[in-house]
């Protein structure tokens, strides 16, 4: 995309009844091959999934592990960023599955999934953060070293 392109993703009425309507629905949206209502649907999950709004969704967790899931198979880019970014912003304490295939996450994502890895400020990724610490690409080297000063501070004001 150029300099001066954009993408302009919405949500209607009918992304809101999908999330609404529980993890089956939104798996099929997001296990489809229609790019567009995939990122319209995370779109509106950002909503739904931001505590700010106060929805509480008794199938969170089941969202956390789809979108980790949907990481590894999605063919889309922009997809992939936007499922990062959900990640990134509402994972909570734990993403086990990421951690688990990260050496499967393409190298142009790996620098946001340890950065997402990072944010449930998890004692047990630290090995991951030691693995790249060292790692070719410095903008990856990076993260690592901040995940593993940002947990060291944890620890020390403990």
């Amino acid at each position: 995309m150029s300099e001066n392109e954009f993408d302009l993703v919405t949500y209607t009425k009918e992304h809101q009844n999908i999330v609404k309507s529980g993890i089956d629905d939104i798996s099929k949206i997001l296990n489809g091959r229609d790019v567009e209502e995939k990122r319209s649907l995370l779109f509106c999950l950002d909503k739904y999934l931001d505590p700010y709004y106060g929805y509480n969704l008794p199938y969170f967790d089941d969202i956390m592990f789809l979108l980790q899931k949907r990481l590894f198979v999605e063919a889309d880019k922009d997809v992939k960023d936007d499922i990062l970014q959900l990640l990134t912003d509402y994972s909570r304490n734990s993403l086990d599955y990421l951690a688990d295939n990260i050496e499967m996450v393409e190298p142009e994502l790996l620098e946001d999934a340890i950065y997402a890895l990072e944010l449930t400020y998890n004692q047990k990724y630290v090995p991951i953060f030691i693995k790249y610490e060292f790692h070719e690409n410095p903008h990856v080297q990076v993260v690592a070293k901040e995940a593993l000063t940002e947990l060291s501070k944890l620890n020390f004001d403990k």
